[in-house]
């Protein structure tokens, strides 16, 4: 009798799969660590909340940017380095890597960082609040020492990163990093 190889081939496609985002989980966790490290140094030193970058009007509308949205994005750019570089060797294994993926990777990265990423934190802290709230809430009941700015800031970051996170995954598995040679 015959066996047939299609499970066990599909298994460990299966197997490889689970490895591949195992690694890109990891990756993002060391992407997450320079990100709030980053994000955190800035905003409470250089960069608070409160300091206003620049406004702009928009369909009748004047939005600003603050210390925090560009903390955001400083710390986002400090995290996709580190992002390519990992992965692009642990990651996904691509030894070599066309300039024009190279291109792509830094333009959807970008896009992720510089569009994604604002409006994302610009709604958990300035316009959706109550988020921030549940959280200031549910530290001061533990009795941590964060601020209301503190949970406001890093929910509004880690909101901003599980967004971009999907999108990122997607566009590197399925645009990027897609048949390169692993050789």
């Amino acid at each position: 009798m015959k066996k047939d190889s299609k499970p066990r081939l599909k298994l460990v496609k299966n197997h490889a799969e689970i490895a591949q985002v195992g690694r890109f989980g990891l990756v993002g966790i060391l992407n997450t660590l320079v990100d709030f490290l980053v994000l955190n140094i800035l905003s409470m030193t250089l960069l608070p909340k409160t300091y206003l970058v620049f406004s702009f009007s928009l369909l009748g509308e004047v939005y600003s940017v603050t210390g925090l949205i560009l903390a955001g994005v400083i710390s986002g750019t400090a995290a996709m380095i580190n992002s390519f570089i990992f992965n692009k060797n642990f990651t996904f294994k691509a030894k070599k890597l066309a300039t024009q993926k190279l291109v792509m990777f830094f333009v959807i990265t970008a896009f992720g960082l510089y569009i994604i990423r604002p409006v994302i934190l610009y709604i958990f802290s300035d316009v959706w609040l109550w988020p921030a709230q549940f959280a200031y809430e549910i530290t001061t009941w533990l009795n941590l020492p964060f601020s209301r700015d503190f949970d406001t800031r890093n929910l509004a970051l880690l909101a901003a990163i599980a967004v971009v996170l999907v999108y990122n995954y997607l566009m590197y598995k399925y645009y990027i990093f897609k048949n390169e040679d692993k050789k």
